[in-house]
């Protein structure tokens, strides 16, 4: 098949960019295991189908579509985050269906893109939304969104604050990498955000491995609500970039935040440990730090309020 015989490509090149023979086997085999899972596992219907929110209500609703990607209504804005309504992401299909479809959603105010690699910023999602939402992306981005049709375009670096109709949005500086392949140059930057409006605080913060950047952050205000990855962390040397569920609960304590929705599990396999295995190691987690009414696992498609 044309796909399988591409993705071994990208992931051969990847590896003979990167130092190590090990390195080269691990990309390998996780090419191995998508092949394999594709073969013997369909797509899995979302548990719950996503229904939009509506704008006027109090609090702030966030349902998660899978991935990096929610959709939420805060301070009376309508956000998507990383959105990803692709079947794949170069050679990794997709673990579970979609609880809604772009074209469903027919409002929209604000998109956050943290940075340019295939699982978060996916060109044909981007095509299928609405082109009257501002689109934020990290330095160096916006050349790889021209031409899509959006009316408004920023770029945004670490410290850059944006004033949007009374929202305040803040870049700050994760521990990952930007490039979008191994031929980029470094000139792409990554980002996580920060939302505020009258005092009420939210943290997306895209892809990171452990950092102590949201410890900062948060002694400047009290976070409501943390979106944090708890992913793509086996091999151990991903972990520079990707944060086990572990390291997102602390940082999740660290930064002082209400609530934690954790995201990139689940949809896609970019790494070595089973699909199921990070909510469970974050549960356990959770449990001995006494501090699971705080963690909200969301499955596909479904929400959680936090209210005023």
């Amino acid at each position: 098949m044309i796909f399988l015989r591409k993705g071994v490509l990208v992931l051969t090149l990847l590896g003979v960019l990167l130092p190590g023979c090990s390195q080269q086997l691990d990309l390998l085999k996780i090419a191995g295991k998508n092949f394999a899972y594709e073969i013997s596992h369909p797509i899995k219907p979302p548990p719950a189908k996503l229904n939009l929110f509506p704008k006027g209500n109090p609090g702030t609703h966030v349902g998660w579509i899978g991935h990096s990607t929610i959709l939420m209504s805060f301070a009376g804005f309508f956000i998507l985050t990383d959105p990803n309504f692709a079947k794949r992401v170069v050679i990794s299909r997709r673990a579970v269906g979609l609880p809604i479809e772009p074209e469903e959603i027919k409002e929209l105010d604000l998109i956050l893109i943290s940075h340019a690699h295939y699982d978060h910023l996916d060109l044909s999602s981007l095509k299928r939304l609405p082109k009257n939402a501002l689109l934020v992306v990290p330095q160096g981005c916006q050349e790889l969104v021209a031409g899509l049709g959006f009316s408004k375009v920023i770029e945004m670096k670490w410290n850059d604050i944006f004033q949007f109709q009374g929202l305040t949005i803040e870049a700050t500086q994760p521990a990952h990498w930007g490039k979008r392949s191994p031929f980029d140059n470094d000139h792409r930057g990554y980002n996580s955000y920060l939302l505020s409006q009258n005092g009420n605080r939210i943290l997306f913060a895209g892809d990171t491995g452990y950092s102590r950047i949201f410890e900062v952050k948060g002694k400047e205000g009290t976070i409501d609500l943390a979106f944090l990855p708890i992913s793509a962390y086996k091999p151990d040397w991903f972990r520079r970039n990707h944060a086990s569920p572990e390291e997102a609960l602390k940082m999740f304590v660290e930064s002082g935040a209400k609530f934690m929705v954790p995201i990139h599990w689940g949809t896609f396999i970019l790494s070595h440990e089973p699909l199921t295995e990070p909510p469970e190691r974050l549960k356990i987690e959770a449990k001995r730090l006494r501090i699971e009414d705080r963690v909200i696992i969301l499955r596909h498609g479904e929400s959680f309020t936090v209210l005023e």
